[in-house]
């Protein structure tokens, strides 16, 4: 059927519905067609006047100016004539629009009926493109070949939200009517019109199927009489149904045998004469790669344990590649820290290698369980959905299903609570195994990556997983001769959590909760024979429940000094335990919880002892198993600590609070997990010296007595592309006045270079006071973006490399972002990147060293600066400038060791008021240098 809708979208000045006010109202009449298509009606735009000026950032992103609301009615009034414009026939039709909820709050606050019904095209979009990159929804109509007259402006946007519903509608009805109809099933819980939109492209599938079914049935009765019967449900040529055909996802191809057509040669492969540099667009001759490749191939012939450092540029990647691929009957294991890594990996650099090469070697990703879906645990799943954020995630791996091959969890763009919902139907079920999912239409995902891992020569895997599989003494990856650990200087992190424990009030109370409602307990709970045991099983988990209260109150407490203010963080040390008055509390309360989770592992065992459903069973099983490693850290973090372990407390973002253990030292870890039972490990990474020496990556990863090493420098000519300036009178870090002279230095830099500028932070605290001193740029038409305000990660960077902007981030920034050419030209840092030294790990690992701040804290911060320094030359014909804006690494001694680790750049110190030209015409001189 034919739906009327109004398609609405406001401008406003910020982002807050509780406090700001309407700028500009747009709304269009729609018409949603049988077909899905969408026709555009009347018009309507009016100015709001907000009682105040506009924001520089709003005027910017919407070219309105204070002048355009001069007259302009009120909020109130502006809503008024848009009701008057909406009602029709005295009814408010569907509103729809691009996150809805955020308008229709504004516009409720002003007179708008609350219970309209609405239609989010956000809310669509992440269902039925459930591996989209982005929801914003300039992105959705760029993939949908929508091209807006303007952006940000409300008529522009309303018309936009209206043609972003009909590609969606076009999409939903392209979908196997099985699939529509689940869809439309599950579909209430999303609200009254998100209910009708796929019933009625339920209702329009299923006549087109049936008129489609009908004409076919029609031709095939024909053809029969012609050739005689065929056998039931067949016609001539067809194939049976299959699992794919229902939605499911068919098991992808198995691979070639490993083989090499071709010997492969290092000095050969890497020639200017060679297969790559005939093959390979863009290939360059690079002696540092060649060397690279030369070492990772001695140490995989002749075993060992190898740390390479490559610069930038050197392109590492082929250096490892080439020599794994020449290994005979024999598995290499890559190990990455990042996914556009794995990505590139798989996707590009090994099919092209192969290709150029002539080898044909199995290639496989494999992830750890929690990385994949399992369809059993779905299908549970599909049964108890009860609730908005359910039936969303529902839906969203319903489309889904109907296209992946792998069921990885990375080809999901999950939303708010989605992620939190996807331990329920992922593959991370220790009781699970292939034969249970074979009667569940599309078999289980994480065998079949499994299957084709231990039939591949190459095993792609990420850091998680390598270390999940030491500490399980290999039981999770094939054997394997070589490892390759890529962005090495990661791993000491990654194995932090791997080895790591960690209690958090929220995932136990969620996990007691998930095991309470887990579909044995509820279907227990109707059957006389086992509703007594089902009745003991949520007792003993209201008894949990009312400890943890207990048990986090009591370690709450420890956040609270005596007179003194309330901690974020807190070390747990012998001095700490020693005190009865603040510990016992803590002790007592840790035994009546890990009692009581002890008594709700015993009720979980003894009503699946009962029997009943075999997959209700088995969630039972997995959903008691979870509690496991709260007991762990129970048992670790209060009552027996380890000599070598750091206990902590903290809090996140929201104030939930978490006890955390980690080891001091991991590196004995690593050498007898990862290490020793293979015969030859290459960690690699652009960072990993510091003032050319190992010694320091050596001992963290547990093999200074055994490792080779091997420092290859960045073929990039840092000398001529980029210039370190260090002011000679900007305040100390700490001082009054550093956050204004940081604020002026990236101003002066900023305004000049059109945006093109990141600044790097090492605290929040200190961007966001940074970022709110520099409004000057948001007046200059520079836009200020700041990490944690502005969006997330990914729509920084797209923000960013639009232009026009400077980047204010924090840790995430300093390393795995790439913007190379104009998108780039200054680099601020803000301070030397020393860790925090109260820190809790970082305190208790410093302490095994008879210098901690030479032997630890230097060498972490000389790594993560060179990390923060390699943001800016990403290629041969990139330029520009980095900002240093601490003089300590001039006035101290320990700078010698800085700036010995950093690329050998030109260098000047200069007054503050001379940085900003000092930049502009050092770019300026090297773009005219490249133009000649």
């Amino acid at each position: 059927m034919e739906r009327e809708l109004v398609a609405v979208d406001l401008e406003t000045t910020g982002y807050d519905a509780a406090s700001e006010r309407i700028v500009e109202i747009g709304a269009v009449r729609v018409r949603l067609g049988a077909d899905g298509a969408v026709t555009i009606g009347e018009r309507f735009v009016t100015f709001a006047d907000p009682g105040g000026p506009l924001s520089p950032t709003i005027a910017r992103l919407t070219g309105l100016h204070d002048s355009d609301l001069v007259g302009a009615p009120s909020p109130a009034e502006a809503v008024a004539a848009f009701v008057a414009f909406a009602r029709r026939n005295g009814e408010i039709p569907w509103v729809v629009g691009h996150n809805v909820g955020f308008d229709l709050a504004f516009l409720e606050r002003h007179g708008f009926p609350a219970d309209a019904p609405r239609l989010d095209t956000a809310d669509l979009a992440s269902i039925l493109l459930p591996s989209a990159a982005s929801y914003a929804l300039q992105r959705l109509a760029a993939d949908a070949a929508i091209v807006p007259d303007a952006a940000h402006r409300a008529l522009d946007d309303a018309l936009t939200s209206a043609l972003v519903l009909g590609d969606l509608a076009r999409r939903v009805r392209a979908l196997p009517p099985l699939i529509v109809a689940e869809l439309a099933s599950f579909a209430p819980l999303l609200g009254d019109a998100t209910a009708a939109f796929f019933a009625d492209a339920a209702s329009d599938v299923a006549r087109n199927a049936w008129a489609d079914n009908a004409a076919s049935d029609e031709a095939s009765r024909g053809a029969s009489r012609a050739r005689g019967s065929l056998l039931p449900g067949l016609s001539d040529g067809s194939e049976p149904l299959t699992a794919g055909s229902l939605g499911e996802s068919p098991a992808p191809p198995r691979g070639t045998p490993r083989a090499s057509s071709l010997p492969v040669d290092i000095e050969t492969v890497f020639a200017t004469d060679g297969p790559l540099a005939a093959s390979l667009a863009g290939y360059e001759d690079r002696a540092e790669q060649r060397t690279l490749a030369e070492a990772i191939e001695r140490t995989m012939r002749d075993g060992g344990v190898l740390i390479a450092e490559a610069g930038t540029g050197v392109g590492k990647s082929l250096a490892y590649l080439v020599p794994a691929l020449a290994q005979p009957d024999e598995r290499v294991i890559v190990s990455t820290y990042t996914l556009p890594l794995q990505d590139q990996l798989v996707r590009k650099d090994l099919p092209a290698l192969q290709a150029a090469l002539g080898t044909e070697v199995r290639v496989a990703v494999l992830k750890g369980r929690p990385n994949y879906l399992c369809p059993r645990r779905w299908q549970v799943f599909r049964g108890s959905v009860s609730t908005r954020e359910e039936a969303r995630l529902l839906l969203k791996t319903l489309v889904w299903r109907t296209a992946t091959l792998t069921g990885d969890r990375a080809e999901l763009n999950l939303l708010g609570g989605e992620g939190e919902l996807w331990p329920r139907i992922s593959a991370n079920d220790e009781t699970c195994d292939a034969r249970r999912c074979k009667r569940t239409p599309g078999g289980c995902h994480l065998q079949r990556a499994r299957d084709a891992a231990a039939e591949a020569g190459i095993v792609v895997v990420n850091h998680a997983l390598l270390l999940q599989d030491a500490r399980m003494r290999g039981a999770l990856l094939p054997a394997a001769e070589h490892v390759v650990v890529d962005e090495a200087h990661r791993l000491e992190d990654v194995a932090t959590d791997a080895f790591g424990l960690e209690l958090a009030e929220r995932r136990l109370r969620r996990d007691l909760e998930r095991l309470s409602h887990a579909p044995a307990v509820v279907s227990a709970l109707r059957d006389p024979l086992r509703t007594a045991q089902a009745e003991t099983l949520r007792m003993a988990i209201e008894t949990a429940l009312s400890r943890c209260g207990e048990l986090f109150a009591a370690l709450a407490a420890l956040l609270v000094p005596v007179d003194a203010p309330p901690e974020d963080r807190v070390r747990i040390t012998a001095g700490v335990r020693a005190s009865d008055e603040r510990w016992l509390p803590v002790e007592l309360a840790g035994e009546r919880m890990g009692d009581a989770l002890a008594g709700v592992a015993s009720a979980s065992d003894r009503l699946g002892a009962l029997g009943g459903d075999e997959d209700e069973t088995a969630d039972l099983a997995t959903a008691a198993a979870e509690l496991g490693p709260a007991r762990a850290a129970i048992a670790r973090g209060i009552h027996e600590p380890r000599a070598s372990d750091i206990v902590w407390l903290d809090t996140d973002g929201d104030g939930a609070l978490a006890l955390h253990v980690a080891q001091t030292h991991l590196g004995g870890l690593l050498r007898r997990t990862l290490v020793d039972p293979h015969r030859s490990v290459v960690f690699t990474s652009a960072t990993l010296a510091v003032a050319g020496s190992f010694d320091f990556a050596a001992d963290r990863l547990g093999v200074a007595d055994v490792a080779d090493t091997l420092q290859v420098g960045s073929p990039f000519e840092h000398r001529r592309q980029a210039l370190l300036v260090i002011p000679s009178d900007i305040a100390f870090p700490g001082e009054e006045r550093y956050a204004e002279d940081v604020a002026q230095t990236i101003e002066d830099v900023a305004r000049p270079l059109g945006g093109r500028t990141l600044a790097l932070f090492t605290s929040h605290a200190a961007m966001r006071d940074v970022a709110g001193r520099l409004g000057g740029l948001d007046q200059a038409g520079v836009a200020v973006l700041t990490q944690g305000i502005d969006g997330s990660r990914r729509a920084l960077l797209e923000r960013f490399m639009a232009g026009q902007a400077v980047l204010l981030g924090t840790q995430s920034f300093w390393e795995g972002i790439d913007l190379p050419g104009d998108l780039l030209r200054c680099v601020v840092i803000a301070r030397l990147p020393f860790a925090v030294p109260d820190d809790p790990l970082i305190q208790g690992r410093a302490e095994r060293y008879d210098d901690p701040f030479r032997d630890f804290h230097l060498p972490q911060a000389a790594l993560r600066l060179r990390q923060g320094f390699g943001r800016l030359i990403r290629s041969k014909t990139d330029y520009g400038a980095v900002v240093l804006l601490d003089r300590r690494i001039v006035t101290k001694d320990y700078g010698q060791v800085l700036f010995a680790s950093l690329p050998d750049a030109e260098t000047r110190d200069l007054p503050l008021e001379r940085i900003g030209g000092a930049v502009v015409d050092w770019c300026a001189s090297r773009a005219a240098r490249l133009l000649t």
